[in-house]
């Protein structure tokens, strides 16, 4: 028998769309559609191809508006997919609801993990983090340093001990505004682990030592401390931090600029210079004080400004910010501990006034992150405060 092709195949052959279906097929977000197209005989298995590489939503319109002008591709309904196509989105949230399980988080289609490079040390507790961005909206990348997220963004937080979730935190873009972002916090039930309808809010206040845990629960005022001072409000969900090989299921900068996620595609990781010892340090202070320091002056200093977020187009280590406003330069500040020092002192990491801050618990105005942060109790010894020893050590002067 004589091989017919399929009406997909045909519509495919067919179109002038070389570049367009080139830079699909190179794409592994959307390669495997135009596969499951190519097979396609009629405008329902297109339908199904949609639907099932829902992932890829953002991607098609282009395509589809490319085969549209090829006589073949109009039995497949080419030209009436020209714009993206999603479910209806959420209803937007003003106010906190009761409960976890209101906030959308177990319903929700199209709710992805991801894990950010260098995590907010929150006393070694474990933590999964959630996002949903609307089905066919994208993210502003416009300033790479700067994201901006649109209305219905929801990143959600949960922090567990030994397996056991304590408390889940929300963080939802409810309005255009730079302001227009809510925080919740919701307590798990102990004697009803997993159950998100008996995960109830706090209502905005501190919940001390949460289910017996010795973990606090922030209340709002915490966390306005932390994410009102980014314009993009997440800590954890950035160019930087997502530059980084996928671990499992979650999502990583590559694959969120395959998927068309960004108005700016990344395709490459923007790595954190320098060597091992300098990356991981570098890394580190950007992910738990870099919310702060940074160089829209939360915590501004004009005469002598400490800078410790990384910026994108910071390629060469010695330039950072991070290095130039630390190494040798002194610290700013009345406490006793810290009088006569340097913010990093070369070779000397008992001498630098950073790890000093990072060592010290309970002692208000002198431990960082702040002790009202309610973000550690605990110092980070093993983890970014030997990663930042290192460093200092390998220094010279």
């Amino acid at each position: 028998m004589p091989f017919t092709p399929t009406l997909g195949a045909q519509c495919v052959a067919a179109s002038e769309c070389a570049a367009t279906l080139t830079s699909c097929v190179d794409n592994p977000e959307c390669g495997p559609w135009l596969a499951c197209l190519t097979a396609c005989g009629d405008a329902a298995c297109a339908d199904d191809c949609d639907e099932t590489f829902g992932d890829a939503r953002r991607l098609l319109p282009a395509v589809y508006t490319c085969l549209c002008e090829a006589r073949e591709c109009t039995a497949l309904g080419a030209c009436g997919k020209s714009s993206c196509v999603a479910s209806e989105p959420p209803p937007l949230l003003t106010e906190a609801p009761l409960t976890l399980a209101e906030t959308g988080l177990y319903s929700l289609p199209d709710v992805y993990s991801y894990t950010p490079e260098f995590p907010l040390w929150s006393d070694g507790l474990e933590k999964e983090r959630l996002v949903f961005v609307p089905g066919c909206a994208t993210i502003d990348t416009s300033d790479m340093d700067e994201w901006k997220f649109p209305v219905g963004t929801r990143l959600w937080k949960t922090f567990a001990q030994s397996g056991v979730a304590i408390e889940t935190r929300l963080t939802h873009r409810y309005g255009p505004g730079p302001a227009d972002w809510l925080y919740a916090a919701y307590q798990w039930d102990p004697l009803a682990p997993g159950d998100a309808s008996k995960a109830t809010w706090t209502g905005g206040a501190v919940v001390p030592d949460a289910n017996g845990t010795g973990h606090d629960i922030p209340g709002n005022g915490n966390c306005k401390q932390c994410h009102d001072g980014r314009k993009e409000r997440s800590l954890g969900f950035s160019a930087i931090q997502l530059s980084h090989e996928a671990r499992g299921a979650d999502l990583s900068l590559g694959r969120i600029s395959r998927l068309g996620w960004l108005t700016v595609p990344a395709p490459e990781d923007f790595r954190v210079p320098g060597n091992d010892v300098q990356r991981a340090a570098l890394g580190y202070l950007h992910g738990n004080c870099g919310g702060c320091h940074d160089q829209d002056g939360k915590l501004p200093d004009p005469e002598s400004p400490m800078v410790l977020r990384l910026r994108v187009a910071q390629t060469d280590y010695a330039q950072t910010d991070a290095v130039r406003t630390t190494v040798g330069v002194p610290v700013r500040s009345g406490l006793p501990a810290l009088a006569g020092k340097d913010r990093i002192d070369p070779e000397t990491p008992e001498a630098s006034g950073i790890l000093v801050r990072l060592h010290a618990r309970g002692i208000e105005g002198l431990q960082m992150p702040p002790y009202n942060s309610n973000s550690t109790k605990q110092p980070d010894v093993h983890g970014g405060i030997a990663a930042v020893t290192a460093w200092v050590s390998s220094l010279t002067p």
